[in-house]
């Protein structure tokens, strides 16, 4: 059963005022339906190089509804899913936090294709990828960021934040840390957010599905930036924030 830790309500009240982003809600009725994930709720769907566009569907764990990315086993292949938010400027006062759950079947490993995401806006750190070679990067490969091993045959979370008022970024897999305090850089506003299933190894190394849910962008004003009291409240609230699965 998927559940929502209250950390988040204790975090905007502590830390400052929530000021935007975005929330999934799990996907469900009655801001989703069973069918193509192309104009519910704002999203974009779309595919290519034969690739699946993506799907609301019953997910195969739990049977509730998350989103469907598919790509055959042909090099160039994606299934891509795409959510704009009101623009976010970046003034130095915000804690931005990007949370889901991201689903492999366990006969995936071994021969998974690259599971990509990215803000749609320029600067540093703005992409991140589980790899076709077994690694997580929540944060792709910019200066001091690390990986985590890909999780297959369960529900698992990537949670990322991005901390203006100190100028880093902060990941999360899985539970554990991963990056601890990247240097942002050059980003000055946030506008959408992409998720992107591609078969970028050669064809003959397997076809490639992955399930996302439960995704969340939050957006928080900090009233005093650089406040200690502020910032140990909101790294208390951040793996509360991300919506987890009982295992």
């Amino acid at each position: 059963m998927k559940y929502l830790f209250l950390s988040v309500l204790v975090l905007a009240i502590a830390a400052g005022a929530y000021a935007g982003g975005y929330n999934s809600c799990g996907f469900e009725p009655p801001f989703f339906t069973v069918g193509l994930l192309n104009g519910q709720d704002g999203w974009s769907g779309s595919s290519g190089g034969g690739g699946l566009d993506p799907v609301v569907q019953t997910d195969v764990v739990e049977g509730r509804q998350a989103v469907k990315l598919e790509v055959p086993d042909v090099q160039g292949a994606y299934s891509e899913m795409d959510i704009a938010i009101p623009t976010v400027t970046i003034t130095g006062n915000e804690i931005v936090t990007v949370s889901y759950d991201i689903f492999h079947p366990l006969n995936q490993e071994g021969k998974i294709q690259n599971l990509w995401w990215w803000w749609w806006d320029s600067g540093e750190p703005t992409y991140g990828l589980q790899w076709d070679q077994g690694s997580t990067y929540p944060h792709g490969w910019n200066p001091g960021s690390s990986s985590a091993p890909n999780v297959y045959g369960q529900w698992t979370n990537v949670t990322m934040v991005w901390d203006f008022t100190q100028m880093k970024a902060y990941s999360w897999y899985n539970g554990a840390l991963v990056d601890n305090g990247i240097p942002i850089t050059n980003i000055s506003k946030l506008t959408g957010w992409s998720i992107y299933l591609g078969h970028d190894a050669a064809t003959g190394t397997g076809a490639d599905v992955a399930y996302i849910d439960c995704f969340c962008i939050s957006v928080q004003n900090i009233p005093e930036p650089g406040s200690m009291l502020a910032l140990g409240s909101g790294f208390l609230g951040l793996i509360g924030f991300a919506i987890r699965r009982r295992r």
